[in-house]
């Protein structure tokens, strides 16, 4: 097998470690196991579970913004594209916390690879109300900040996924109007 199909293996496996176990609670050893590779095998690929997790928290982000491009080009307006970016990355999100609570880890701001995939989304919102807002009351990044972290934060009043869902659109519908579209 090939060192990079190995590799993509292990990060999906420690993918669904991290999500079931959270990123205390899972192990190298645990990872190994449901790669169906040795430890020290993992150990070649990855020096310790903080890289296997940044690895894998990025690889599904990558998943993730991919759905988000595939699902932009079928989107007419500005508020359904931020509509889409919304409920594909944040409350998809929402939904797996919900539904796997040891998966919180996977968007913990505490670690900074998470910070970094929240940078990803930001950008990609930033390019959307770029190319779409008719009134910017502050930069196309401000904004988009502004908008992933409020509905980010619905998630801690929120008491299921469609109720997430709601919130959002209402969101999003307020920041439409706020920026003319």
């Amino acid at each position: 097998m090939a060192a990079e199909d190995k590799r993509e293996r292990v990060i999906a496996a420690a993918a669904d470690q991290f999500m079931r176990h959270g990123f205390t609670r899972t192990t190298m050893g645990q990872i190994a196991q449901a790669a169906d590779i040795s430890r020290p095998a993992l150990y070649l690929l990855f020096p310790g579970k903080e890289p296997v997790f940044e690895a894998s928290v990025r690889d599904l982000n990558r998943i993730r913004m991919a759905e988000i491009e595939a699902a932009l080009s079928t989107c007419t307006s500005l508020r359904d594209q931020l509509l889409t970016a919304c409920r594909l990355w944040l409350v998809q999100v929402f939904e797996l916390k919900c539904n796997t609570p040891d998966a919180r880890d996977m968007d913990d701001l505490a670690f900074p690879v998470v910070v970094e995939v929240y940078r990803a989304l930001q950008e990609r919102i930033a390019k959307i109300i770029e190319e779409g807002a008719k009134h910017l009351p502050a930069s196309p990044q401000d904004l988009a900040r502004g908008l992933v972290f409020a509905v980010r934060g619905l998630g801690t009043a929120a008491r299921d996924p469609a109720e997430m869902l709601a919130m959002t659109e209402l969101e999003v519908e307020l920041f439409c109007r706020a920026v003319g579209c």
